[in-house]
């Protein structure tokens, strides 16, 4: 998400736009939710901080839907628009999450994995952006992928791929654009940003119940989903032994079961099964 919006601004500061571009990690862990705010106008930008009420989400994870406390929707209004990474359509997404906002979607995910065999989202996404909402055009997004990549340190080659996908999903996405934003109330001052200051009680909580991380589910992180087929196990528990997150357990006939409430996909169990009675399937298609 960082380096998506890198390249959307990079884009804009090439069509000669003024660009702020601030992430926002939380804990440095792989599904730790981060933020990326990206601002733009012909004018200077003396804010900082969050954006409220924006005037276009663009989500990578549609699992994020499914979590209210990610509170991916915030802000948005019936002008917004929203970007989602998505197989589904946006009628679907937009009866599933209740939302006003004017919704579009596309396959990135799919555009990723076909030219880069990966889950490399970030150039791709910022393609799908800058097209969707009108805010670059091709020849600025090309530009940025380049140099933003570069800066990352990929290889050439990479750098390359990267922009082919980029411009697949560039090529595939609608042209809607924003809405005009909204004028500012005419009275009353504007409420300044500050950083909350939470006591230590609720910053710093005591967890004191046990098992509780049984509660938070990581389903939502799979790209694939890994699935025994039974006949072919042998039952040697390579990946009951294997598994980094204790995701597999053994039954009473010693068959590995896998908890698919917390497996996260890392396809571990897929790469070690000595017998290969394990496969994958798209997790969108499971």
């Amino acid at each position: 998400m960082k380096l998506a919006s890198r390249i959307v601004s990079r884009a804009l500061f090439l069509g000669g736009l003024n660009v702020q571009d601030s992430p926002l990690y939380g804990a440095e862990r792989r599904g730790a939710p981060v933020v990326a705010f990206t601002r733009f106008s012909q004018g200077p930008i003396h804010e900082r901080g969050y954006i409220e009420k924006p005037d276009m989400a663009v989500l990578m994870d549609p699992s994020l839907l499914t979590h209210p406390e990610a509170a991916v929707l915030a802000g948005l209004e019936d002008t917004s628009l929203l970007l989602v990474n998505s197989t589904h359509t946006e009628h679907d997404l937009r009866e599933r999450c209740q939302t006003l906002a004017r919704v579009v979607t596309l396959d990135i995910t799919s555009i990723a994995l076909d030219l880069l065999g990966h889950q490399l989202l970030s150039a791709p996404m910022a393609g799908f952006t800058a097209k969707a909402a009108g805010l670059a055009r091709w020849s600025q997004v090309a530009e940025a992928v380049q140099m933003e990549l570069a800066e990352v340190g990929l290889t050439q080659d990479l750098i390359q791929r990267n922009l082919g996908a980029t411009q697949r999903a560039y090529d595939a996405a609608p042209w809607v654009g924003l809405s005009e934003p909204r004028p500012a109330p005419a009275t009353g001052v504007r409420r300044p940003f500050v950083i909350p200051r939470l006591p230590a009680r609720i910053a710093t909580p005591v967890i004191s119940a046990e098992a509780t991380s049984l509660l938070r589910t990581t389903d939502g992180w799979r790209v694939y989903r890994p699935i025994i087929e039974r006949r072919l196990c042998t039952r040697c528990f390579i990946c009951f032994a294997l598994c980094p997150e204790g995701a597999i357990q053994l039954d009473l006939q010693n068959y590995p079961v896998i908890d698919y409430a917390h497996c996260k996909g890392c396809l571990v169990c897929l790469t070690e099964c000595p017998p290969k009675a394990i496969s994958q399937l798209r997790e969108d298609a499971a």
